[in-house]
């Protein structure tokens, strides 16, 4: 057996492991200089999340196809991890003894064949029948190739290890005495020493490369599952507008105001493309691609870098990059519709809802730059309790004659929260006036806030306006708590997210029901029975913030299930892959300038399914909708409500 210099190995694995030491150390600081966070969640939860997302790969095979080769190039790089370490160790003249134990031998070669072929399966994929997501590089073929040239030389030198010693776990290594057959056994020797060599190289090579290409979630990425927020979905962090003094910064400006679970973000991401596929301001041609934005957010925390290794400690502002400027437009952080489908589609569980309004916090509150519509809709908020603008004392028109009892006169189980749509949107008062009817007949017991109710804030916090959030949210926190709220039902998706989870920032914790979910449940226990036959043929579309933020997509398509004559047909991109109708994210106030409307794509989605008609149950997503029928000169397809069907079908007296 030919023996290694131990001095030259040695000297080779220390400055390589030195090298990449320092790559990680530059890579370190700027999540030591960003913001600190707080983490929620007990260990078990962070576990199973590492078993289920990193382990098992469960959000990777959403694509069969890309999972499938991505999981044998994994479960190659965890096996091929034990003889990693033993191959560094045999530099410095240590034996970790792994190919004594046969078992091992044999699950390493196995995944010699299954690794190559998932290197061969992902260049095809590349070449051949590349997603219009995935975009090829120079980088992504490298570090296939590096994969590649490790399985090959770890095949020929124990192939040339079996010919030299003869060892008595060849026979648990059937790849390695492939290899070991094309080998001369005169020329074992050599093979053996540059196969090593070569393997050690490149496997050095390789090390330290991730952590300047895209690759580099290999190191991070299990971090990233680990520290993920396990808070839900639709809550945003909050701000402590009580601690702010004279010099501290609003909102997100620089790399610096990101938390480091942020920057360990924009570190983690694989540009998979996943998250920019079914984009919504992507598909629309707007100048937001969730990926793009992440890739230039960390391309500026690495331009700020060498300042924060001079300095290691926290800069001011004039010394790191400002985020906002060329490569992040204001038009690219106003696009978004905070409709959470990169969050969703991306496996690494990269978040960009709350970066974007971390963002647009500092241009709201810091900077007083916005959109001029967006300064009616808070005006609206601020002075007459919602975004429409509409005087404070015709919030309870809508109800007029119905003898609802108020929350103030009648301590009631339910509370029936109509939201500023139900309040003043022409349609959202007939939903609002049909919920009344139909909770009634679902036997429930229910009061309203009447003229005490107020816009919950929804849209001021996603456009950036945090002080206005709070202070709507803290006055109906008072008035909820001080009637003794605990249950409340709501027809808007918008005021589900915020009353479920984030009035509870503030004191607010409360059962939130959506309408859907009251009905679906009525249905079941046979309190309501629908005898009218409707004789429609329909498709569905998920509101995002009922959907996709709070998994409530059952519900709504159980109700149309139950009701006579109803026909649905999905369309293509349904449930988890819903796209957003345009008005989410506070998009509904603002004019829409730039590329396609999206509303007009989402209504070209909902004609391809050939029916007549969408039935949903958001009302924004009904004015967006409506308005795109009116818009295209469609207005022979019908946009219903859930609860206007449920209405007309439901047995009267």
């Amino acid at each position: 057996m030919p023996t290694v210099h131990p001095f030259l190995s040695a000297a080779v694995i220390a400055a390589g492991l030195l090298l990449l030491a320092w790559s990680l150390y530059r890579r370190y600081l700027p999540l030591r200089t960003s913001r600190p966070v707080e983490l929620t969640g007990t260990a078990w939860d962070r576990w199973k999340s590492l078993a289920e997302y990193v382990f098992l790969q469960r959000r990777m095979f959403r694509d069969p196809f890309a999972g499938f080769y991505h999981a044998l190039i994994f479960y190659g790089f965890v096996v091929f991890g034990l003889k990693s370490l033993s191959l560094l160790l045999e530099g410095f003249g240590l034996d970790l003894g792994v190919q004594h134990f046969g078992p091992y031998q044999l699950s390493k070669d196995i995944f010699i064949v299954l690794t190559l072929a998932g290197i061969l399966l992902a260049v095809a994929r590349r070449l051949f029948f590349r997603p219009e997501r995935l975009k090829n590089s120079f980088d992504a073929f490298l570090v296939l190739f590096l994969i590649a040239a490790l399985m090959v030389t770890d095949g020929l030198t124990d192939g040339a290890a079996i010919l030299l010693q003869d060892p008595a776990w060849k026979g648990w290594a059937p790849v390695s005495s492939l290899f070991a057959s094309f080998i001369p056994p005169q020329g074992a020797a050599t093979v053996y020493l540059w196969s090593w060599w070569v393997h050690l190289l490149v496997l050095l090579g390789f090390m330290n490369e991730l952590p300047f290409s895209k690759h580099f979630h290999v190191y991070t990425s299990a971090l990233n599952v680990w520290f993920r927020p396990l808070d839900p979905p639709g809550k945003l962090p909050g701000m402590d507008l009580e601690a702010l003094d004279e010099n501290s910064r609003l909102g997100v400006s620089a790399p610096t105001d990101f938390t480091w679970k942020q920057t360990l973000d924009f570190y983690t991401c694989t540009e998979c493309g996943r998250c920019r596929e079914f984009c919504p301001t992507r598909l629309t041609d707007k100048p937001l691609s969730p990926m793009e934005f992440g890739l230039a957010c960390r391309d500026l925390v690495y331009a700020g870098n060498g300042n924060l290794a001079a300095a290691e400690v926290d800069l001011p502002q004039g010394e790191v990059p400002a985020l906002i400027g060329e490569s992040i437009t204001e038009d690219t952080l106003w696009a978004c519709t905070t409709c959470r489908y990169c969050e969703a589609a991306c496996p690494l569980f990269i978040s960009y809802v709350d970066k974007i309004v971390g963002m647009r916090q500092h241009l709201v509150m810091e900077k007083s730059e916005f959109p001029p519509e967006a300064a009616v809709a808070f005006k609206g908020m601020e002075v007459n309790g919602n975004p429409w603008n509409m005087p404070r004392d015709t919030r309870t028109d809508w109800c007029e004659g119905l003898d609802i009892p108020l929350a103030s006169e009648k301590k009631t189980e339910w509370l029936f929260w109509v939201g500023c749509a139900g309040s003043y949107d022409d349609h959202g008062k007939k939903m609002a006036r049909m919920t009344v009817d139909l909770l009634r007949k679902a036997g429930l017991d229910f009061a309203i806030l009447g003229p005490e109710e107020s816009c919950t804030g929804d849209s001021a916090r996603r456009m950036g306006n945090e002080y206005l959030f709070q202070m709507m949210a803290q006055a109906n926190v008072e008035v909820l708590n001080g009637h003794g709220v605990r249950k409340i039902v709501t027809f808007c998706p918008h005021c589900f997210n915020t009353l479920a989870h984030e009035y509870p920032q503030f004191g607010g914790k409360y059962e939130v029901f959506h309408v859907t979910e009251v009905l679906a449940r009525a249905i079941a226990e046979g309190k309501l029975a629908f005898t009218t036959t409707l004789g429609l043929e329909l498709t569905y579309h998920d509101s995002c913030y009922l959907g996709r933020y709070n998994g409530i997509m059952d519900a709504p398509r159980f109700v149309l299930e139950h009701l006579p004559g109803v026909k649905v047909k999905e369309m293509e991109l349904s449930k988890e892959k819903g796209m957003c109708c345009g008005a989410g994210g506070g998009r509904m106030w603002l004019e829409e300038k730039l590329g396609t409307r999206i509303n007009h794509l989402r209504l070209d989605q909902a004609l391809a399914t050939g029916t007549k008609g969408v039935a949903l149950s958001c009302p924004f997503c009904y004015i967006m909708l409506e308005n795109a029928t009116k818009e295209k000169g469609k207005e022979d397809f019908q946009v219903h409500d859930i609860l206007e069907l449920a209405h007309k079908a439901l047995r009267q007296g």
